[in-house]
């Protein structure tokens, strides 16, 4: 799914039924938090928890569907965080209200959460209470029976002036538009709608766009190669991997290419910021697998969770300051209208076995790992590690003390931690103050423009792909569309 986030202008009436729609739903939202889970610790079915909910609110200020997405909106939320102790309005600012630093006013704004319709496209325009009418106008319309559905049908509408969106979100708020419009049921889209005070989001799926900017013609598959990223907190490990014979042998995988990103944004950087450095690495991933014919991009399992508590600010910074979950959304969307499938596999012992293995920076290496689990995954192998056979230490790196009597991977794992082994992992290159030089074999340059901050690290001299006849094109296609 893709989302575009929209500032906004409407009268005093329109804010009017904004504020009391965001008012009653935020509401029914936390009644529907408090009352999704059953005493004995099991989630409540979406019926019940809708049917509480209307009968809770009524039809007063919200109309049926406002009143559904809110039960699913509060369940969902449930579902994320089952020990029911998330505080709506935020931890902080409770705390701030108990110490009488903010009014009970501005706490009360603090808890609103924005107005949310969810797309239905068995309505017209793909929604039953917001409709997009063109790309400089949104029509939020909310209608109720007064005594049942019997009585008196009243509409409540206020038309939302859409900010001039340029570039290519601007083409996509057209597309959507002209989508929205056509009134044949099959051409329907679902679009979903949040407003807040200040902003409209817009959310809708990128694949019921024909025409959308980022498309890519499919890439030319080629069976036993992939694309491994590796996520750290100030490096991002891009590496193509490759295996033409045995996939679960290690010594077989080679890494036809790499790249490395330099994260140099600060912890406070805006969300706008983060989104662009993140959005460059995703493109750079893409680029990469369609380069080589790699039709699979792997990743890290879990990654959403990592997040870090402890006693170092710095460390709590550098861990969490840019969103996992948002690149890792943003990577398949835009590989999915590149063509390419995204898969995530278990990362456990990724950087020690890439680091025995690979002679690329520590991230890079981690990455080759995660690669060869990628094709192994589509393969359909049931080991996820490498084969541990009698010459996997002839294979590995020789300056670098092993177990003697390892018996798996994990034995190595563990040896070399107790052992603080020093130099196993490989260092990231020196990246120059002044990208656009070369170091050591590294290419470095900005990793976009408008001085995003970023540095790109790639190998100098990397060969080119290798040509793909057009009958090995169309039987790499055939192979992977009936592995899955």
């Amino acid at each position: 799914m893709q989302t575009i986030r929209i500032p906004y202008t409407t009268d005093a009436a329109g804010r009017d039924l904004i504020a009391s729609l965001r008012r009653v739903q935020s509401a029914a939202i936390r009644s529907a938090y408090a009352n999704a889970m059953a005493p004995d610790g099991s989630l409540v079915v979406e019926k019940d928890v809708r049917a509480l909910v209307k009968a809770r609110f009524g039809t007063a200020v919200l109309d049926s569907w406002a009143l559904h997405c809110a039960a699913r909106l509060g369940r969902a939320k449930r579902k994320n965080h089952p020990d029911g102790k998330v505080v709506f309005g935020g931890r902080s600012q409770l705390e701030r209200r108990r110490k009488g630093l903010i009014t009970e006013a501005e706490w009360k704004s603090k808890r609103l959460l924005p107005f949310v319709s969810y797309g239905d496209r068995q309505k017209v325009r793909g929604n039953q209470n917001v409709h997009l009418r063109d790309p400089r106008t949104l029509r939020l319309k909310i209608g109720r029976f007064r005594s049942g559905r019997r009585g008196k049908l009243t509409v409540d509408m206020a038309d939302l002036h859409l900010a001039q969106l340029t570039g290519n979100a601007g083409q996509i708020i057209s597309q959507v538009a002209a989508k929205c419009a056509k009134p044949e049921q099959r051409d329907r889209i679902n679009v979903s709608y949040s407003i807040d005070d200040k902003f409209v989001s817009i959310t809708f799926d990128p694949q019921d766009l024909p025409d959308h900017p980022e498309r890519r013609a499919p890439v030319a598959a080629i069976a036993g190669r992939a694309v491994g990223i590796d996520l750290n907190p100030s490096w991002i490990g891009i590496t193509v991997a490759e295996n033409m014979t045995d996939q679960s042998q290690l010594g077989e995988t080679e890494a036809l290419d790499w790249a490395l990103i330099k994260l140099e944004h600060a912890p406070n950087a805006p969300a706008e910021v983060v989104r662009e450095v993140l959005a460059a690495a995703a493109d750079r991933a893409i680029g990469l697998a369609r380069k080589w014919g790699a039709a699979t991009i792997a990743i890290e399992k879990g990654l959403g969770k990592l997040r870090s508590g402890g006693k170092s600010r710095k460390l709590n910074q550098l861990l969490n300051y840019w969103a996992r979950t948002l690149f890792v959304a943003m990577l398949r969307r835009k590989a999915g209208l590149a063509g390419i499938k995204v898969v995530e596999v278990w990362g456990g012992y990724s950087t020690t076995i890439g680091n025995l293995r690979f002679e690329l920076p520590d991230a890079c290496a981690a990455a080759a790992e995660i690669a060869r689990r990628g094709f192994t995954g589509r393969a359909k192998l049931k080991d996820v590690l490498p084969a541990f056979d009698e010459g996997w230490r002839a294979r590995l790196r020789k300056d670098v003390p092993l177990p003697a009597e390892a018996e798996s991977w994990a034995d190595v794992h563990r040896g070399l931690k107790a052992a603080k082994t020093i130099g196993y992992r490989r260092p990231h290159p020196d990246m120059c103050p002044d990208p656009g030089g070369r170091t050591s074999g590294i290419a470095v340059r900005r990793l976009g423009r408008r001085r995003r901050p970023g540095l790109l690290a790639r190998p100098v001299g990397t060969g080119r792909p290798q040509h793909v006849s057009s009958e090995k094109r169309e039987m790499d296609l055939e192979s992977t569309r009936k592995s899955g």
